[in-house]
């Protein structure tokens, strides 16, 4: 098979060519109604002759889907329609047993927690380690990996955030090895890292032998939002179950749209050169060499290339995002300490200008206003964490005292920032340590969630509650 190929976008532009008349869905009629749908219409298409069928593939849709396989090295690839979301259900629903312990990196995406709760999976939390200059998760140890296990032998797989949010690899393969030797199936959750194992790039956790794998392929690939991969590494996994999930969660009037992109975003990745590996290498460090001539400027390079943390000297992470927002420019988020941006993953001879930006940063670093920064230090005293119970939202809850919490069921998560790692989850045990932390923190740390904190208090489940 050719990676030159596209055949869904070249089944798709044939369509067209033919200038079809639709009498079938979607409404808009190939763009003939309405405004909006008029600009892609053409290409938002349905299960018609020669399109295939997502749920059913037998045309250029299982075609895309083999050339992916092919690039990423997987046994078998699926295009995924309702984003990474979707594939993290598939994968802990397929793959996990009813009552059994998953081992879950503390700083999964909340459609991890909600992947155990429909599989009724039992989740145990490790904290990840904080990387020391960007204050955030970087991935949990191969040690504590070990120890969690020896504490919950039942354990069958391991579920891990790769890269981290902010860019961050940690010991992934490391942690793959040891999970390798305890007998346990790797799930990943690789929505930031879909460009992964390209030149110049780190390496993809399929790569490293996980076993399945998740990407959203929307977040650092040419693909339409909601865009993103399932890959499964061999014919060992329970790959017919996933694939029966996948039917049952996703849509059953996917986004043509949204699978083209899919297709052309593979095309990209599978077409990605040396020789634009060398080209995005010296245009982003011109950048930064550019940003770091900006006085009270920092820039942090995580380990993957497409992230950047810019800080301002007298400045929060959100005055710099408000600052930069008045003069066109947008990161993908703001914490307490920075901005993180997302770089686009050039070829040769992309068009980018970089003057506009230097511009801004300078008159943003040249003329705000200094404002003293608390130190911000982030020390967990938690490592592994369990759930008394899961399904806390559908009991009542009640907001009292810090200190009268001791011995309760938290009914809320509450995550500080930085380092964006959850403190207390809703459904654990609050402890004296834990909560003597989290007053600690309270005192100067923004959180995620806990609403009453500003008063000394936390929400916990109202009076006797059992599993």
């Amino acid at each position: 098979m050719n990676q030159n190929e596209r055949p869904l976008v070249e089944a798709l532009e044939n369509h067209m060519n033919q200038k079809p008349v639709s009498f079938h869905v979607p409404g808009h009629k190939n763009g003939l109604v309405g405004k909006v749908a008029g600009h892609f219409g053409a290409w938002d298409q349905t299960e018609i002759s020669g399109l295939d069928d997502l749920h059913a593939p037998d045309g250029p849709i299982a075609k895309a889907q083999e050339l992916l396989a092919m690039h990423a090295g997987a046994f078998k690839s699926y295009f995924l329609v309702n984003g990474s979301t979707t594939g993290n259900l598939a994968m802990v629903m397929g793959l996990c047993e009813p009552g059994s312990h998953l081992i879950v990196a503390g700083n999964a995406h909340k459609s991890v927690m909600n992947a155990c709760r429909l599989a009724r999976v039992k989740p145990v939390f490790l904290t990840p380690e904080v990387h020391t200059e960007s204050m955030t998760p970087s991935g949990i140890s191969p040690d504590l990996l070990k120890k969690a296990v020896g504490e919950f032998p039942d354990a069958t797989a391991v579920l891990l955030t790769y890269p981290s949010y902010y860019g961050h690899t940690g010991q992934m393969k490391e942690v793959i090895q040891q999970a390798k030797s305890l007998g346990l199936t790797v799930l990943v959750d690789e929505a930031h890292g879909a460009h992964f194992s390209l030149p110049g790039l780190p390496d993809s956790s399929l790569k490293m032998g996980a076993d399945v794998v998740v990407q959203s392929a929307h977040k650092t690939l040419p693909a339409l939002t909601m865009g993103s991969y399932l890959h499964i590494r061999n014919d060992q996994i329970r790959h017919l179950k996933v694939e029966q999930l996948l039917r049952m969660l996703q849509s059953s009037s996917p986004s043509y749209p949204v699978m083209a992109s899919l297709d052309d975003a593979r095309h990209y990745a599978a077409t990605y050169s040396k020789k634009d590996a060398a080209f995005f290498k010296m245009k982003r460090a011109a950048l930064i060499t550019r940003l770091r001539d900006i006085p009270r400027l920092k820039v942090i390079e995580p380990e993957d290339p497409l992230k950047l943390l810019i800080r301002i000297d007298g400045m929060s992470g959100p005055d710099v995002q408000a600052a930069c927002e008045e003069r066109g420019i947008y990161a993908e988020l703001a914490d307490p300490l920075q901005v993180l941006w997302m770089l686009p993953l050039l070829k040769v001879d992309d068009e980018v200008e970089w003057d506009c930006i230097i511009e801004s940063l300078s008159e943003i670093a040249g003329t705000a206003e200094w404002k003293e920064q608390r130190e911000i230090s982030a020390s967990f005293t938690e490592e592994i964490t369990i759930l008394s119970m899961q399904d806390t939202d559908q009991l009542p809850s009640i907001a009292v005292s810090i200190d009268q919490a001791v011995g309760k069921i938290a009914a809320e998560t509450m995550i500080p920032y930085p380092p964006g790692i959850p403190l207390v989850i809703a459904g654990e045990t609050l402890t004296q340590k834990k909560l003597s932390y989290l007053k600690e923190l309270a005192a100067h740390v923004r959180f995620q969630g806990g609403a009453h904190l500003i008063d000394g208090k936390i929400m916990i489940i109202e009076g006797e509650v059992h599993e």
